[in-house]
This record gives structure tokens, sequence and C-alpha cells, in this order.
């Protein structure tokens, strides 16, 4: 009887070791399929991703027009540009790199700059109001005169006193 429960066992197992074998053989096709285009990626996959701006597409549109109102920015890096009066309103700018970028009197009015680097950026007279700042690096940062009305300021990481001291006087943020 033991030798019956151990073939039932060992057919049981070689259906199982057939099935991983066929699903295993189903796979690679697929694997084959997305290395087969340029650049290693299909373009079903590029399709389902939300476009996002390179630094090289943004300087382009800076050329023409400084209404960038809308588009996707996320991990863009943007660092010591001058985008000062430019739109920014409803724009996706998480994770975006500003370092010592310029971006005095921009519209950031609806914008999500969620987690970006505002390290020793001005932005001096501009619009920030329902933006989200939640994680935000500010250090070294001037807001003198900006508009933070119901904006998500990074208070966990920054006093509301230095951000108001920035926006009132024009003081460098310090943390």
């Amino acid at each position: 009887m033991n030798s019956r429960k151990t073939s039932s066992w060992d057919d049981d197992e070689d259906e199982e070791e057939e099935e991983f074998t066929e699903e295993a053989e189903e796979e690679p096709p697929v694997a084959e399929k997305d290395e087969s285009t340029e650049g290693g990626e299909s373009e079903e996959k590029e399709s389902d991703k939300p476009t996002t701006l390179t630094r090289k597409e943004a300087l382009e549109i800076l050329q023409s027009t400084k209404n960038f109102s809308g588009l996707d920015f996320r991990k863009a890096n943007l660092a010591k540009l001058d985008l000062s009066f430019c739109n920014f309103s409803g724009c996706n700018l998480s994770y975006v790199n500003f370092k010592d970028s310029n971006l005095e009197g921009c519209n950031f009015t609806n914008a999500s700059l969620w987690n970006a680097n505002l390290e020793g950026v001005n932005m001096s007279r501009s619009n920030l109001e329902d933006a989200d700042l939640d994680y935000t690096k500010l250090r070294g940062a001037t807001l003198f005169r900006a508009n933070i009305r119901r904006t998500i300021l990074p208070t966990d990481l920054i006093p509301r006193e230095e951000i108001m001291r920035s926006v009132n006087e024009g003081t460098k943020i310090t943390r």
C-alpha cells in the first residue's frame, strides 16, 4: 500500500513538473519580443508608461514658449536653468531636480513638487497656491513674496516660521 501512495505522489509530481516546464517554455518568447525592438523595450510597454519630458525636451520648449502647463516632468534634471516666469500649473514635478535654478515669478498653481530638490533656487514672487511641496528639499531657497496660500509645505523637515521668514523677508532657508 505504501508503494501505491508513493507512486500516486510521484505521478502528481510528474504532472506538476510538466506544468512548470510548459510555463517556462511560454515565457521566453515574451522576453525575446521585448529585446527585438531598439532600446530593449517593447512598444507596448512604452505606451503604458506616462511620458516624462527630458532636460533636452524642456530646453526645446523653453526656446519657443514658457508654458509647461499640465506636463509631466517626473524625475527630470532641470538643475542650474533659468526658468523664470514659466507656467508650471498642474504639472507633475515629483522628484525633479531644480537645484540652483532661477524659478522667479513662476506659476506652480496645483503643481506637485513632492520630494523635489529645490536647494538654492530663487522662487521670489512665484505662485505656489494649492501646490504640494511635501518632502521637498528647500535648503538655501528664497521664497520672497511667494504666494503660498493652501500650499502643502514640508513642515516636518523645515519649521513653518523659517518658511514664512523667507516669504516675508527674503532670507534663505537654512534647513
